[in-house]
């Protein structure tokens, strides 16, 4: 049963991958992923300490979120992939450009069919809850790469060969408001869904802003 399965456990058992003598960074990645609470545990008092499990039905939502994880480094983007289905959606486009025809990335051997599924999964309505997403990696990123990459750097370091409206996303899915502003402020496009794009990221932006200026109208209060 799933409740009687620690992290290090699922790990094992999803992927093939002993955390403590091979990656003890994805053990991290999990317990991260537990602390914001996207991965669900219970706890079990014994004699001289705590036992963790994951909760029923977690182990489909662990594989899903390490797969995320492996593409977007932040557990927080991870748990607002899952929460937000516009979020999601940008994430989706990120996917296809990082991936594109490619059948490596960083090294990292992909299966170019499984990558157009993992995209189609994010833009769609699949139900990252219930349902395991594709799996377009030979090995996890998280394992090949270490701790100083993930394969959204890897894209973000490309960055000069890619169209100015996928810079955009990419700095917008960063976090980095002011550099994707800057790029909406002056990017003129024919293309519906570059300009629809364009005015999602002004708005997002707008939206930080006056509520940045909220909470500094309460501080003077």
């Amino acid at each position: 049963m799933d409740s009687r399965v620690t992290v290090p456990e699922a790990i094992r058992q999803l992927f093939g991958i002993d955390v403590a003598s091979q990656s003890q960074l994805l053990k991290t990645k999990a317990d991260s992923l537990v602390r914001n609470k996207l991965i669900k545990i219970e706890t079990e008092q014994k004699v001289q300490r705590k036992s963790k499990y994951l909760a029923p039905g977690q182990m489909t939502v662990l594989f899903n979120a390490l797969l995320l994880n492996a593409v977007f480094h932040d557990p927080k983007d991870v748990k607002r992939i899952f929460e937000s289905k516009i979020y999601r959606q940008e994430c989706a486009i990120a996917v296809r450009t990082m991936f594109g025809e490619s059948h490596s990335l960083m090294g990292i051997a992909i299966s170019n069919g499984l990558a157009s599924e993992f995209a189609d999964a994010l833009a769609g309505s699949f139900d990252l809850y219930q349902d395991k997403l594709p799996n377009p990696f030979a090995i996890l990123p998280q394992l090949a790469l270490g701790k100083n990459l993930n394969l959204l750097h890897a894209l973000l370091a490309q960055s000069a060969a890619m169209a100015p409206a996928d810079n955009l996303l990419l700095a917008y899915l960063q976090g980095d408001f002011n550099k994707a502003a800057l790029m909406a402020s002056t990017m003129r496009s024919d293309n519906d869904a570059v300009n629809q794009l364009r005015r999602h990221v002004e708005k997002e932006i707008r939206d930080a802003v006056e509520f940045d200026d909220l909470l500094v109208q309460f501080k003077n209060m």
